[in-house]
């Protein structure tokens, strides 16, 4: 099943923090960002299906934001404002605007739209890669081979046994150090850290923070 990716663009940091809550709740890979100059450095190495946008942004509004990326095929775009007069939802749908919602928006229609415009994208495959557990090392999509410490390799074990989007955090320290407290958590946290900048190389993380709940993987991760 193919994970949805969202990026926000939103400089209300309450509700953008709201938002990728529930996003990720319901199984989204979420990252967040208060302006495009953020966005753009993140869409230089990574893709995010759909992009959901406040117009009202420091610098560049979210109008000329969607303008100049509205040409992807692989890219749908919400925008979310409190912009709500007739002539506003026309320049948002002639700036390239897939859906025009309004603030405050009802989160569970919020992931009704996205899941129809994630149907209308081009089919993709998700990324699969290869943990040799016995061995500890990951092969990845391009054959780069990440040698794993004992602990990144159960990490990882966990995480692909996983039966829903995410593992908590409490399951986690529990596999990794049979205990979970302040100190196993600050350990994870390194861990989780060190990890991702292993796995740098790659230019594609495989880890995703569920903000507050855990972590979940954003790629197939096929067991030897």
């Amino acid at each position: 099943m193919h994970t949805i990716t969202i990026a926000i663009v939103e400089d209300d940091v309450e509700l953008a923090e709201e938002l990728v809550f529930y996003l990720q709740y319901q199984g989204m890979v979420v990252t967040y960002f208060e302006n495009g100059v953020q966005l753009d450095a993140w869409l230089a190495d990574n893709h995010c299906d759909v992009l959901i946008l406040d117009l009202n942004l420091q610098g560049e509004d979210g109008l000329t934001i969607s303008k100049r990326l509205s040409m992807r095929d692989d890219l749908r775009i919400i925008m979310l404002t409190a912009r709500t007069l007739p002539d506003d939802r026309i320049n948002g749908f002639d700036c390239g605007a897939d859906v025009y919602l309004h603030k405050p928006v009802n989160f569970a229609e919020l992931v009704s739209v996205i899941r129809r415009l994630v149907k209308r994208l081009p089919e993709t495959t998700m990324q699969h890669w290869e943990l040799h557990a016995k061995k500890a090392f990951l092969i990845s999509p391009k054959n780069e081979k990440i040698k794993l410490t004992t602990n990144e390799n159960k990490f990882l074990q966990r995480l692909s046994n996983g039966q829903s989007h995410y593992v908590t955090r409490v399951e986690l320290e529990n596999s990794l150090w049979g205990t979970s407290d302040i100190h196993t958590a600050h350990r994870l946290e390194l861990l989780v850290s060190r990890l991702r900048l292993k796995l740098k190389i790659t230019q594609i993380d495989l880890i995703q923070t569920y903000w507050r709940m855990g972590y979940g993987l954003t790629v197939y991760l096929k067991k030897y």
